[in-house]
């Protein structure tokens, strides 16, 4: 189904409240709020006074209209002068299908620990689902500008109904979140000059699949514990066809791929990974994705991070123990930004992996905050 089809049509439902949703001539700017429902006090963390869901509008990949859902919360305590300053979250891959948005499961103190720490550190916080996860259309995993647009559009949805919000924000996400953090980052200033950006902070961020899973193939073997990876490449594929439907990735699929693609669609990462565990990435690919230019061009184009162009300092913390996004990748990803002029710092967390490391790496995240909103 198109964005155009999805706008026109479709009717979201949220909270019990049905949101007619405009066609695309007639859509309303980025930010624009349909619906705010306030959370229960049993759903608030332990550091917010006050907490919201929002259905708002924002940009797909394409700059087409989408829909998105999320959450932000202020913390307790009258706002600093001059509002309080945003931390706007990321989260990591939950999967594509509408029950696998976090506003829908994450609730009170079993949110990530950033969210937590940056409301008792007296922060408001953004969680943006993405455009499509929770909402009408299709989410697209790994689109970077799609991302991007959504991360910054929470921002703006929230500030319209909630004026203690300052301008000032600072981006952050973990893995899905961290690669989707960067992006907000470095397209910030074009499509949000109204905001003031002060610094990102990407930990374990997905960074060069453009040329992992560009190679992906027939022959491409086994990987055993890592085979899961599969399903964050199937993500990927749904997500590219939907931004481009010319590219027909799923000509490039064996049957059993295709079926893999169908309940990727469907199901959430946990039991996606599952499924995946005794099947090995080229049983998945008829055909290799190395010949075909145009999609290793569109691919780089949908989800490859910036490397320039950053006009913040910008903060990579990752575990040395990743097993899913091994550490190198970020090692390769502060060179190239490096060469570029950016402004990067890499940490590195010895004992922690993938997951542990957005724990281990709590007050370096906190400080890397509160730096950027103590910059001039």
């Amino acid at each position: 189904m198109t964005a155009s089809t999805v706008l026109t049509m479709l009717l979201a439902v949220v909270s019990g409240v049905l949101v007619p949703v405009p066609s695309a001539a007639a859509a309303p700017p980025p930010g624009f709020v349909f619906a705010s429902t306030p959370l229960p006090a049993g759903e608030l963390p332990s550091g917010a006074a006050h907490g919201t869901r929002v259905v708002y509008a924002t940009l797909d990949q394409n700059g087409r209209p989408a829909l998105a859902t999320g959450v932000f919360w202020t913390p307790h305590g009258a706002p600093p002068v001059g509002g309080w300053p945003v931390v706007s979250w990321a989260h990591g891959t939950t999967g594509i299908a509408d029950r696998c948005a976090p506003s829908r499961t994450r609730h009170g103190n079993g949110l990530e620990t950033p969210i937590r720490k940056a409301l008792d550190a007296g922060y408001a916080v953004t969680a943006t689902d993405y455009a499509g996860l929770g909402s009408a259309g299709e989410t697209e995993y790994l689109g970077g500008r799609a991302a991007a647009h959504s991360i910054v559009d929470i921002i703006h949805a929230a500030r319209s109904l909630d004026p203690t919000l300052s301008a000032r924000w600072v981006s952050t996400g973990h893995s899905q979140g961290g690669h989707a953090a960067l992006f907000a980052a470095r397209y910030a200033g074009e499509y949000a000059p109204d905001l003031s950006l002060r610094a990102a902070v990407a930990i374990a961020p997905v960074s060069s699949m453009e040329d992992i899973f560009g190679v992906f193939g027939p022959r491409t073997p086994g990987l055993g514990r890592f085979n899961g990876v599969s399903g964050l490449f199937l993500y990927l594929l749904a997500g590219l066809d939907h931004a481009q439907r010319d590219l027909h990735v799923a000509d490039h699929l064996t049957d059993t791929g295709r079926r893999y693609l169908d309940a990727a669609r469907e199901q959430c990462y946990g039991d996606l990974n599952s499924a995946l565990q005794s099947v090995s990435p080229g049983s998945l690919v008829g055909s290799s994705f190395v010949a075909d230019d145009a999609f290793r061009r569109a691919l780089a184009d949908y989800a490859q991070v910036p490397t320039g162009g950053y006009g913040v300092p910008i903060r990579i913390q990752h575990g040395f123990l990743d097993p899913v996004l091994p550490y190198v990748l970020s090692r390769d990803l502060r060179s190239k930004m490096r060469d570029d002029g950016t402004d990067v710092t890499l940490k590195t967390y010895l004992r922690a992996d993938h997951t542990s490391v957005v724990d281990d790496s709590r007050d370096d995240t906190m400080s890397a905050i509160n730096e950027g909103f103590a910059r001039d």
